[in-house]
C-alpha cells in the first residue's frame, strides 16, 4: 500500500490562534467529514510562535483535489481565516515512509532543503536516504509543487536533542556526532539551502 500524501500548510498565525488553537475547530470538523482525510495536526513554531503549521494526511493527492473542487471548500477557507495573521503556503509531500509517529512526538523538527543552482536531486537523494535510514522517526520526501525542494521530518522528545542540521549555529553538536553524520551534513549543505523549524503539534482527528 502506498504512503499517504501529506499536505503541509505554513502560515503566519493570528493573535487569536496563538491564544486558542480552537479557532480551527470548524476546519477540523470539515476535514473529519471529508473522504480521504486521515488525520490533522497543527501547532505553533517553537522558535517563533507567530508562525503556525498544519499537516493533513490524505489517502491520496486526488482526495484533497476533490475537496478543493467541492462546494464546501469556500466554507473551509472561511474557517481557516481566523487563524491567519498573514500569508500562507501550501505544498504536498510524498514521504518515503510513515510520518505519523514523528508528527506525534513532543517536538517535530522540519528541515526544508532547496537545491542550489546547478545541483540535482540525483545528488541529494542518496544523502537523504542515508540520513533517514536508521530511524522510523526520520522521514523525507519531495514536494509535488516544487521540483527543487524536499522536506525532512524528525520526531524528538525535546528541542535540545532535535537541533542537528544548522552546522554554523550548532557546530558543537555536529562536532561531537559520528564522523559519517558530519560528512552527510556537510554534503547536504553544499547541495541545498536549508530552512529549519521546530513545532509543537497536536492531533485533531
Amino acid at each position: 500500500m502506498s504512503q499517504p500524501v501529506t499536505e503541509l500548510v505554513t502560515f503566519t498565525s493570528s493573535e487569536a490562534y496563538q491564544k486558542d488553537k480552537g479557532v480551527l475547530k470548524g476546519l477540523i470538523e470539515i476535514l473529519d467529514a471529508t473522504d480521504g482525510a486521515l488525520s490533522t495536526y497543527h501547532g505553533p513554531q517553537v522558535e517563533d510562535p507567530s508562525e503556525g503549521y498544519s499537516f493533513v494526511q490524505w489517502q491520496t493527492y486526488e482526495h484533497h483535489v476533490a475537496l478543493m473542487n467541492a462546494p464546501v471548500y469556500p466554507k473551509l477557507i472561511e474557517t481557516l481565516k481566523p487563524a491567519l495573521g498573514g500569508p500562507f503556503e501550501l505544498v504536498h509531500i510524498k514521504f518515503n515512509k510513515d510520518v505519523t509517529k514523528a508528527l506525534e512526538k513532543p517536538i517535530t523538527e522540519v528541515a526544508t532543503f532547496t537545491l542550489k543552482p546547478g545541483k540535482t536531486m540525483e545528488q541529494l537523494v542518496p544523502l537523504l536516504d542515508q540520513l533517514t535510514s536508521t530511524s522510523e522517526l526520520s522521514i523525507w520526501g519531495p514536494t509535488m509543487e516544487k521540483e527543487d525542494r524536499v522536506v525532512l521530518v524528525f520526531g524528538w522528545n525535546s528541542v535540545e536533542v532535535g537541533i542537528i542540521f544548522c552546522v554554523e549555529e550548532h557546530h558543537e553538536v555536529i562536532s561531537k556526532g559520528p564522523e559519517e553524520l558530519k560528512k552527510v551534513l556537510v554534503s547536504l549543505n553544499e547541495l541545498a539551502d536549508l530552512k529549519l523549524f521546530h513545532a509543537k503539534l497536536q492531533k485533531y482527528s
